[in-house]
């Protein structure tokens, strides 16, 4: 493995320069370094439920693959969205860093729900159980606007205002989502359809739609891209949004044709959210390495894999079942979380440029990237062993990556 090409790497999260105009405040000093600190063990644990889920894969489990997935779903990617989105509004907006009790308290919310969930439901636990963990996971999902709209509340800038919007967004689906899961123990299909749609499209997709402008200009060390407006961020939002409703709608109401249209009409705004992605070159290819590349890997295949999904539904089929949502999560959603890791996880270990570079190196895992393909690409040929060792050489792969770089913190 090689450290970046150029001698120096700086991280546009050290004190918020990559997104400070000239002669704008800047907000309390130490804010960054106090988020950083904060998000750190936030992400760790989301590695950790996500080392768990593949773990649990591999063991035969009354749920099925009900349990891994919700432990990589609910745990991770939820927990990795509650660390990175608040070092997002402490840098973007210039808003102080929440107070860490707070922080922790929402961290441990979302993961003891999580995990709460899935041991009821794997130990056939009794409703109020089941109720009681929901209720503290959905708390943690509340707990996590208040955070966000603390944070950009008291900040200087403006720039975070957009994301925020479609994070609040994407966590209402969340709770809507986890409303309808306490329907599930006596409801199947379209409540099914409805909960996962929510869970996958709303919950997880819009914030990393909201995100990916901006985030993808970090990872490529590169501007935004000119077409990313705040009134276009808006009004994709907008549409986004009515199209997860709408579909959700639909699946809850059996009506494949309205479930249709709002898959659909999904699948075009994410091929809007391309449009709106820096553009990168050669110089960017070559610095970023495989993260890049993940990162415009899990996008591809989130866009194939919900017009997989329309096209389903107009069959009269329910929307990501089966492979079809294992797909989604490891070769979409997993290569966007690994990729936004791989970068994160460097930038809050800290210790000066020179530490900078030697992280991005530990994570800069080609494995990984071909781990991740191959295993989505076995899932779609119906190797489901194949598709799992694949995962399991990947999964291991980022752990002692991760390993790695906390040993040399």
């Amino acid at each position: 493995m090689t450290a970046p090409s150029r001698p120096q790497v700086r991280s546009r999260w050290r004190d918020g320069a990559g997104d400070r105009a000239p002669g704008r405040p800047t907000g309390a000093r130490g804010r960054v370094a106090a988020v950083q600190a904060q998000a750190r063990p936030t992400l760790l644990l989301a590695v950790a439920f996500a080392v768990a889920a593949a773990v649990l894969a591999l063991v035969p489990a009354d749920t099925g693959r009900w349990l891994p997935l919700h432990l990589f779903l609910a745990g991770t990617l939820v927990l990795a969205i509650s660390g990175a989105s608040q070092l997002f509004a402490v840098t973007w907006s210039a808003g102080p860093a929440p107070p860490g009790a707070a922080v922790a308290a929402q961290r441990w919310a979302v993961a003891a729900g999580a995990a709460g969930i899935v041991a009821v439901r794997e130990l056939d636990g009794p409703t109020w159980a089941l109720a009681l963990a929901g209720a503290v996971f959905v708390t943690g999902q509340v707990a996590l606007m208040a955070l966000l709209a603390g944070i950009v509340r008291a900040g200087v800038q403006r720039r975070f205002d957009v994301p925020l919007a479609w994070y609040v967004a994407a966590l209402v689906c969340g709770v809507a989502a986890a409303a309808l899961g306490l329907e599930l123990a006596g409801g199947e299909g379209g409540v099914r359809g409805a909960h996962v749609t929510l869970n996958l499209l709303g919950l997880v997709g819009l914030v990393i739609g909201g995100t990916l402008p901006f985030f993808a200009a970090t990872e490529a060390r590169t501007r935004m891209s000119p077409r990313a407006t705040a009134r276009r961020l808006a009004a994709l939002l907008a549409w986004q949004l009515a199209a997860v409703a709408t579909a959700a709608a639909g699946l809850a109401t059996a009506r494949p044709t309205t479930a249709t249209v709002g898959l659909g009409a999904y699948g075009l705004g994410l091929g809007a959210l391309t449009l709106l992605l820096p553009t990168v070159g050669r110089k960017q290819l070559r610095w970023a390495g495989p993260r890049l590349v993940q990162l415009f890997a899990g996008l591809a295949w989130w866009i194939g894999a919900v017009a997989s999904a329309a096209v389903g539904a107009a069959g009269g089929g329910t929307p990501f079942s089966g492979d079809a949502v294992v797909v989604l999560v490891v070769a979409g959603y997993g290569q966007i979380l690994w990729a936004s890791l791989a970068y994160l996880l460097p930038v809050l270990r800290g210790g000066g440029h020179e530490r900078l570079s030697a992280g991005f190196a530990t994570t800069r895992s080609w494995p990984a990237l071909a781990g991740a393909n191959l295993a989505g690409g076995a899932l779609l040929a119906g190797a489901g062993s194949l598709a799992a060792a694949l995962t399991g050489v990947w999964v291991v792969d980022a752990a002692v990556r991760v390993v790695r770089l906390q040993r040399a913190a």
